[in-house]
């Protein structure tokens, strides 16, 4: 039986291969992107057809989340996997502290962190028992971990994004819903934002995380691409 995903920011990047592997697995994908004609989309639309749904959606914009609501719902009520992939840096991201632009952090923590939030608000009453919320976060959101110097709108972000996925894990649990949260590091790969001198693919990365996300059980809420829990 074919799966409904969502996959936010899917027109590039990562959730351009989700999206394309969730196809190729015979699912129905519902990408929301902001730009409708986005060359990548259209070549997934030309090849899978109707099980490819495009969704116009800025998930910095309430009305615009709200509207993807409404066009999902005009073909489903419920989905199984939804994924926010949707991720952002500043201009000034990676100068030194005094050379960075500080006002442009509040744009990246609108996308990156309260973006989440807007996108699970609008589709919370689609997530039925047994289905999934993954947040694609960073290792640079680990407080943990951090070895980092520059970076600040990035890093603070998926930090918040983090506190968010465990906060919402929370309200699934208070709720009593089977709904599953999980924050993951994707790894450094070879798109527009990563470079191209990142260490992986991003297609490959995509086969990959979609196995992990068909056997997340809820066990660890913030791991590596491979399952290995990652310290906040």
């Amino acid at each position: 039986m074919a799966n409904k995903v969502l996959i936010a920011g899917a027109s590039r990047g990562l959730g351009r291969f989700l999206a394309q592997r969730y196809l190729e697995n015979g699912d129905i994908v519902f990408a929301g992107v902001r730009d409708m004609g986005a060359p990548h989309i259209a070549e997934l639309k030309a090849k899978f057809g109707e099980r490819l749904v495009v969704v116009e959606m800025d998930v910095s914009d309430t009305d615009s989340v709200n509207a993807a609501v409404k066009a999902v719902l005009a073909h489903t009520d419920s989905l199984d996997m939804l994924i926010f992939n949707a991720g952002i840096h500043c201009g000034s991201s990676f100068e030194p502290l005094q050379d960075a632009n500080l006002d442009d952090c509040l744009e990246v923590y609108n996308v990156n962190a309260v973006g989440s939030l807007r996108v699970i608000k609008g589709f919370d009453a689609f997530l039925h028992d047994g289905a999934k919320f993954i947040n694609i976060s960073s290792e640079s959101g680990s407080i943990g971990i951090s070895g980092r110097t520059k970076e600040f709108d990035y890093c603070m972000s998926k930090a918040a994004m983090n506190m968010a996925s465990k906060l919402l894990q929370n309200y699934f649990d208070d709720a009593g819903r089977k709904v599953r949260m999980l924050a993951v590091q994707p790894g450094w790969m070879r798109t527009d934002m990563g470079s191209m001198n990142a260490d992986l693919d991003p297609y490959e990365t995509a086969c990959k995380l979609v196995d992990l996300f068909a056997a997340y059980d809820g066990e660890a809420l913030f791991v590596d691409n491979d399952g290995t829990r990652l310290p906040w």
